[in-house]
């Protein structure tokens, strides 16, 4: 059910991925995985090639995304969210920048946990509100009294909650959901909770939707983007209540009216019995590559650390013990390996590198040889 293309036919992709490197590269870097997306999906988008169905998406009814994605979430997590309850918009990135223009000031305090997805921290910048950075720990836990702290000193408004964790694949535990959850109550916080990651939670691990802890000052982001690679499809949802929804919903109309119709099709079919079958075996295949690339790690690059992650398919990998100036740019140079720098997930970044394990057994064992054999070049 599960199918990678060849190298040869993935560079045949008109996307970022495979297309801002030479062809010499190979590239880890973008969340976009190699796999081909669920045959329910291809399915839809075959049928809207046939008809021609390009028009306009329905805005009313939003093409029944949100009942769909109402049934996804209290199957999958039970969560049980009503359909009123759910706005559409493009993407997670632009829902976070709506959050931040509906529901802050400028000047405000927003807190994003750090290293973070880079989107986060841009995000606040460019609407001039007032980054606050907490630190994770070493091992990606959060400090709830140093975060208790922060949220009473900065005087944070709003909180950028990236849950499953992106760059660590941290899926936080109910204690620490629990911890956030209270102090979020105590300093009358914000929690914008990025949760495109959810769906690719491991066995032995349980994503909880941070709105089932604290619904009623929890906006979460969500969307088939990542679980089922279709994030060029640009359809995404917003779920919240309240005050929360009503200035959301005081935005322009067309933030949230901007979602694509084949992307519509594309989550329909997604959150269906057969999208969750498919998903099923893409779990297994990215938990199998995550644990091949341990392997592979301590096989022929034991100076680099890796924690295997809880969800989702990038590997924060601790280059420091290397003694690399820039990691990400010598890997480029030397490996013809395309990763992501850690600096740009904030300060905690330095020394480390993001890599993008979603692709096929061959391709990432040339990736860590690559990598291998640059270091060993080094060192000679």
């Amino acid at each position: 059910m599960i199918h990678v293309p060849s190298e040869a036919e993935l560079r045949q992709r008109a996307g970022r991925k495979w297309r801002v490197y030479p062809d010499d590269v190979l590239p880890a870097w973008i969340a976009d995985m190699d796999l081909i997306p669920a045959p329910a999906i291809l399915d839809s988008l075959s049928e809207a090639i046939r008809l021609g169905d390009f028009g306009y998406g329905l805005v009313a009814a939003t093409g029944g995304v949100p009942q769909a994605f109402a049934r996804w979430a209290e199957r999958r997590w039970d969560w049980r969210v009503s359909p009123d309850d759910v706005m559409l918009m493009p993407d997670v990135v632009g829902g976070i920048a709506n959050c931040i223009e509906a529901l802050t000031a400028p000047g405000d305090a927003i807190l994003v946990q750090t290293p973070a997805y880079p989107p986060l921290l841009s995000s606040v910048r460019t609407a001039g509100r007032r980054l606050i950075d907490h630190a994770l720990t070493d091992n990606g836990r959060i400090d709830l009294d140093a975060l208790d702290a922060l949220l009473g000193r900065e005087k944070v408004r709003m909180m950028l909650f990236c849950h499953p964790h992106n760059p660590s694949g941290r899926s936080f535990t109910a204690l620490e959901l629990t911890g956030v959850a209270e102090l979020a109550r105590r300093h009358d916080v914000i929690v914008i909770a990025d949760e495109v990651h959810a769906d690719l939670t491991y066995r032995a691990h349980r994503h909880i939707p941070f709105a089932t802890i604290a619904p009623e000052r929890t906006v979460t982001l969500n969307a088939p983007s990542k679980a089922f690679n279709v994030a060029g499809l640009r359809t995404a949802v917003c779920v919240s209540r309240g005050d929360l929804q009503a200035g959301l919903k005081a935005l322009p109309s067309t933030r949230w009216n901007a979602f694509s119709a084949p992307g519509v099709r594309a989550a329909l079919a997604a959150w269906s019995d057969a999208g969750e079958d498919w998903l099923t075996a893409c779990v297994d295949h990215l938990q199998a590559r995550r644990d091949q690339l341990a392997v592979l790690l301590a096989r022929h690059c034991p100076a680099i650390g890796y924690v295997p992650p809880e969800a989702g398919y990038l590997a924060w990998l601790d280059c420091r013990a290397l003694g690399l100036d820039d990691p990400a740019g010598f890997f480029l140079e030397r490996a013809k390996v395309a990763l992501s720098a850690g600096p740009d997930f904030g300060a905690p970044g330095e020394g480390y590198v993001r890599l993008n394990f979603a692709t096929s057994a061959e391709i990432l064992e040339e990736i860590v040889v690559r990598m291998a054999r640059a270091l060993s070049i080094r060192s000679s």
